[in-house]
């Protein structure tokens, strides 16, 4: 009897938190299709009375929306396949090559963890700058390209593997470079799939770093768009912009539900591992 009411109230807890999360999203998409007499409205309607798509037409032919969309998704595929690519070459590296620096290597890449982002802020920009790579995709990529979290869930996963399979290789004449592909990647394929997929939620999502590099209108990327519809002057435009992060979030709610079973997964082996 005791067991059965903390499984009521556990899950009526997770129940709360299921509606306070989602809650947000649901009124965004609802507001997507309010016309403005229902969006002003002191009355809370969770369904619109008269749905209407004029809101999506706004962005789609007045704001160039699809310039915005374009740029996100370059941003985000460059972030995400870089940083996935150089963790783990990382992690590898410091799973097969057996030296005294190790440790010492790996505990540096960890403390990076703790400083700030305001901390590297400054510098970045102003080697971005002297780069001459204010707004351009690089100015995006390159600063996110190290990321000592992605490199620290890949190690976890690529130390696990025995390393009796890389003594094998090695015995069969076996490069680093095919161990890594046919055995490392084959292994692991699914934490790095995870990881890239957690990647991509993060990286569709940067708004400050872009706002600093990006400054012309026709490289602003999604995040950066959706502040032209909150204008003080002009008056905010609340319809538009619903619509408009509705159409920016719908493809990441869809791909995490699709992969949130790997997701999952991954992180739960990641914590027994090594």
């Amino acid at each position: 009897m005791k067991t059965k009411s903390l499984n009521a109230i556990l899950y009526a807890s997770l129940t709360v938190v299921a509606i306070v999360n989602i809650f947000p999203i649901f009124w965004m998409i609802s507001s997507a299709f309010k016309v403005p007499t229902e969006l002003y409205t002191s009355e809370i309607r969770l369904i619109p009375h008269q749905p209407t798509l004029e809101n999506f037409w706004i962005p789609l032919f007045e704001y160039d929306v699809s310039m915005w969309f374009l740029n996100s998704v370059v941003t985000t595929l460059g972030i995400s396949v870089f940083q996935v690519v150089v963790s783990l070459l990382a992690a590898f590296a410091l799973s097969y090559y057996t030296t005294r620096f190790n440790e010492a290597v790996f505990y540096c890449i960890i403390v990076t963890m703790v400083i700030p982002f305001q901390v590297t802020m400054v510098p970045n920009y102003i080697l971005i700058s002297r780069m001459r790579l204010i707004n351009t995709w690089a100015a995006v990529i390159l600063p996110s390209i190290p990321a000592a979290t992605t490199f620290f869930f890949l190690r976890q996963h690529v130390r696990s593997i025995p390393r009796v399979l890389f003594e094998v290789a090695r015995i069969e004449g076996a490069r680093s470079p095919w161990t890594l592909i046919h055995v490392v990647f084959g292994l692991c394929k699914g934490a790095i799939s995870a990881m890239f997929i957690l990647c991509v939620i993060e990286s569709w999502n940067l708004y400050f770093w872009p706002l600093l590099v990006l400054n012309k209108p026709e490289t602003r990327t999604l995040p950066i768009g959706l502040q032209q519809f909150m204008d003080h002057e002009a008056g905010n435009r609340v319809g538009p912009f619903m619509a408009t992060a509705t159409l920016a979030s719908l493809p990441i709610i869809a791909l995490f539900i699709c992969i949130q079973r790997n997701i999952i997964e991954a992180f739960v082996t990641a914590g027994i591992k090594g």
